[in-house]
């Protein structure tokens, strides 16, 4: 079950890496329009 645990925990910060990676680029991106906007 320790094997099982990590896996878990493994998948969960690679899931959580990767929804942090795409808010990150979409925050990017909205905030590079958004300065161009105001432009």
């Amino acid at each position: 079950w320790a094997i099982q645990m990590y896996n878990t925990n493994i998948m969960m910060l690679t899931a959580f890496i990767l929804v942090s990676v795409l808010a990150l680029g979409l925050a990017y991106e909205w905030l590079q329009k958004g300065l161009e906007w105001t432009e």
